[in-house]
């Protein structure tokens, strides 16, 4: 049974595809936005990818109120929520971009290190 090698400008241009991928995924990732609103909605506060808070909404009755700590709180509520809600939209979108990332490389095109990442990742082994 004759071995076959790997063949690294085969690796080399998985890896660049990957890296491509990767910076497009990233550049969509800075596009997404997330707002979250407290208060019963009257401040709500978005925030983009990068976690630039994008804008912030209050409402007229509140200011009129004059409770200027209170407004303060919310501002600082709705951009921790606005955060936490960008921070879940990444997230899951890098579980699935790495999901996609490993279920799209071509194992058997890899000779030997094919074998070695198979037996190692649980996919196709020769």
């Amino acid at each position: 049974m004759a071995q076959q090698g790997f063949d690294i400008n085969a690796i080399l241009k998985q890896a660049q595809a990957l890296q491509q991928n990767f910076e497009a995924n990233k550049a969509r990732l800075k596009q997404e936005t997330a707002t979250a609103q407290v208060g019963g909605g009257m401040v709500s506060a978005t925030v983009d990818g990068e976690k630039v808070v994008k804008e912030i909404k209050i409402a007229p009755e509140l200011v009129q109120d004059g409770d200027v700590s209170a407004i303060e709180d919310l501002v600082v509520s709705a951009v921790n929520a606005a955060n936490a809600e960008i921070d879940k939209k990444v997230s899951a979108n890098m579980s699935a971009f790495a999901s996609n990332a490993l279920g799209g490389l071509d194992l058997n095109n890899l000779g030997n290190m094919g074998d070695l990442l198979g037996k190692f990742l649980g996919g196709p082994q020769k």
